[in-house]
């Protein structure tokens, strides 16, 4: 992503009025101050990298049923939305909805291997060590150090 916007929150039907508009949703999932990150499979766009799960929204989906999906369809789990955390558009101009989730804590992510390739669970400096990563990754971990991302900071101490 080379560009990112962050409209108000409450203005959501504004930030959407255009349906010609591509728009995604992305999970942000923490458990013992690591996020969850996947590496895409071999056989998706940009396949190899290294995102946060998620993908589209569908006609008619909200962006929490969206998410629910996605995680089903990924990493079958059953994810709770809890709040709407943040907003970017990439550069080829995908608007995304950035979801913390919650999980439960006995739940482990189990890879769709038609869409996922590997889990990890890793730290804001592991990420930032990594290579091969979606432009919207490196975006939200600076993005999320400099305060701009609505979350408890506290579930993410390196």
């Amino acid at each position: 992503m080379t560009s990112s916007h962050n409209p108000p929150l409450e203005n959501l039907a504004e930030y959407h009025k255009d349906p010609s508009r591509r728009r995604g949703v992305v999970a942000i999932i923490v458990r013992q101050n690591r996020l969850l990150v996947i590496q895409r499979s071999q056989t998706v766009t940009a396949p190899g990298m290294l995102c946060l799960p998620g993908g589209g929204i569908e006609p008619g989906e909200s962006e929490e049923e969206a998410l629910c999906r996605e995680m089903r369809e990924e990493l079958n789990l059953e994810v709770t939305p809890v709040r709407l955390c943040w907003r970017s558009t990439t550069s080829w101009g995908t608007d995304l909805a950035w979801w913390h989730a919650k999980i439960d804590e006995d739940e482990q992510p189990v890879a769709n291997p038609d869409e996922v390739e590997a889990v990890f669970w890793m730290t804001q400096t592991e990420i930032n060590q990594s290579e091969g990563m979606l432009p919207s990754l490196p975006q939200f971990i600076t993005a999320l150090a400099a305060g701009e991302v609505q979350i408890n900071a506290s579930l993410l101490k390196d």
